[in-house]
């Protein structure tokens, strides 16, 4: 037997709703708000005052989207920002002018130190970064070699050289 769901329209399911599918500049805070849903204060309400009244402030601006040569992508985490002493992540990708892929999640794991947050954020944009490059070679677009952009030092030096730029506990 097939139970009916009812749909619930609350004001946090229409807010998560309209970040991941129409205003993308929201993300960051509506997925801090999220992590506050059981146990709110009043400072998490007057976040919540203020995100609405940036969503009423800047509802005429337009989204712009025009292409360029080759797709650009940024990742970032902060480190130990939860609770829980997990880490949070954001990515953001371009394909010219505007926000063609934005995410902001709070990571799985828990990390050690800076430097593994922010792998731990890279290889979380890692499988979007491939699926957009399959996407657009599939549609015949040359995908020319992926940057990811970071800015964390000691990630980087990890990227170039490898091992011999950690330590033990890397």
């Amino acid at each position: 037997m097939r139970r009916a769901r009812a749909v619930v329209s609350s004001p946090s399911g229409q807010l998560l709703y309209l970040s991941k599918h129409t205003r993308q500049d929201i993300q960051t805070a509506v997925a801090f708000l999220f992590t506050r849903v059981r146990e709110p204060d009043t400072d998490d309400y007057k976040k919540l005052t203020k995100v609405m009244q940036y969503i009423r402030n800047t509802k005429g601006i337009k989204l712009t989207i025009e292409p360029d040569d080759k797709a650009k992508w940024w990742v970032d985490s902060s480190y130990a920002v939860h609770p829980d002493m997990k880490s949070h992540t954001g990515i953001y990708m371009t394909l010219g002018k505007g926000a063609t892929y934005t995410a902001s999640c709070k990571q799985k794991l828990n990390t050690k130190s800076s430097t593994k947050a922010e792998l731990v954020a890279v290889d979380n944009a890692m499988g979007q970064v491939l699926w957009t490059r399959h996407f657009l070679a599939a549609q015949g677009q040359h995908v020319p070699t992926t940057t990811i952009n970071q800015d964390n030092k000691s990630t980087i030096l990890l990227a170039e050289n490898g091992k011999s730029s950690s330590s033990k506990r890397t």
